[in-house]
């Protein structure tokens, strides 16, 4: 009897110890983590303060319609393109240097607190301050509205609100400078070629008035110079309009650009046979008389076509500043910012539910292993 025993119980034993093992192991690695992130969350870390708001950069002017539009796809458009830019500018060392200058950054952060994660020096370098804003702001990005959701964390309802409201104008204040920069350079171009239109408008007005009031004749033409002189005005009105059409191109196209390239040729050869043309019109019978006309023709053109280009220059330049207009971008909020009511304080204790339930996974697959092991060496 003393013989079956004996193994009987130190079977038993041997359950129960290793349920002993089990049992201290499930305090130590599933209790032991809960309850130092709830203490921690409790008397260390401050609770914080949420404050949401949503934008979207849209322009004056809408969009077309396109092939993926009618299909309900979104294309990429400017517009999504400028939202991308401003999500990576709130979350860029950019957005924190402004915040400090304007909207009391440091202040709002450098608060007392038990917590050392949770303060950020007045002195921190940039490296450091961007790390710590990152933390405490969240961009999502909606490609369906093509949108963005921000939120922006801070101890204090009012200081989450200052800097959520900081956030929105700095945004918009860089996608008005990213559109006024394109635009800028544009009305400068054209303002440039309004003042050399100018310029060349006054000179062949000056030397038209100049050969009407010295070198005026009523000489006859005979017919073969005045088929040179209508040669001439052909190619002058030709010039007239190539050089019409450069520089309105000239306004879309940069300065190498094939088309303008090709355009250029063009003008050159067409002055290279006005050239010949004059020559042949001035060795023409009635040379003294038809050349006089001839070149009263040639500055009468000059002048036309320096006016014609002036006014186009003009209106190039107006179209650019309608353009600027419609092209101008805005943030806009339609979920503006509110200064919130409740901390996330009680929002935490989920956070230590997830504490509780991973550290228990954890140490369920740790057990069993330990267990495989353990019968596996016995």
């Amino acid at each position: 009897m003393t013989t079956i025993e004996v193994p009987a119980n130190k079977g038993l034993d041997k359950t129960r110890r290793r349920r002993t093992i089990l049992a201290r192991s499930a305090i130590l690695f599933i209790l032991g983590p809960t309850i130092l992130y709830a203490l921690y969350l409790l008397l260390l870390a401050p609770a914080q303060y949420q404050t949401s708001t949503s934008f979207a950069v849209r322009g004056a002017e809408a969009a077309p319609m396109d092939a993926l539009g009618v299909l309900g796809i979104s294309a990429p458009t400017s517009n999504t393109l400028d939202a991308r830019i401003v999500e990576e500018y709130i979350r860029s060392h950019a957005m924190v240097e402004g915040l400090r200058e304007r909207y009391a950054f440091n202040e709002a952060y450098a608060r007392f607190s038990l917590d050392p994660l949770s303060i950020l020096p007045p002195g921190a370098d940039r490296e450091r301050a961007t790390r710590f804003w990152r933390d405490k702001v969240r961009v999502r990005h909606d490609p369906a509205s093509q949108s963005a959701h921000v939120e922006v964390s801070a101890y204090t309802p009012e200081d989450s609100l200052r800097l959520s409201q900081g956030v929105l104008t700095l945004s918009e204040e860089l996608v008005n400078r990213m559109s006024d920069r394109a635009m800028t350079d544009l009305i400068e171009a054209a303002e440039r070629e309004i003042e050399r239109k100018r310029e060349e408008y006054e000179a062949a007005r000056d030397r038209l008035a100049e050969y009407q009031g010295q070198r005026f004749s009523g000489v006859d033409v005979a017919t073969p110079a005045q088929q040179a002189m209508a040669l001439v005005g052909s190619l002058d009105s030709q010039l007239a309009q190539k050089r019409t059409e450069l520089a309105t191109m000239s306004q879309t196209y940069q300065p190498d650009a094939p088309q303008l390239t090709g355009l250029r040729r063009e003008i050159a050869a067409l002055e290279a046979e006005r050239a010949r043309a004059v020559q042949r019109a001035m060795s023409t019978p009635g040379e003294q008389a038809s050349g006089r006309q001839i070149e009263a023709q040639a500055v009468l053109m000059d002048y036309e076509f320096a006016q014609q280009a002036y006014t186009t220059a003009l209106q190039a330049a107006e179209s650019v500043r309608r353009q600027s207009i419609n092209d101008r971008k805005y943030v806009v909020a339609y979920v503006p910012p509110r200064e919130p009511e409740q901390s996330n304080w009680w929002r935490r204790l989920g956070n230590v539910f997830a504490v509780l339930i991973g550290s228990a996974l954890l140490w369920g697959v740790g057990a069993l292993i330990y267990s495989i092991i353990r019968d596996h060496m016995e």
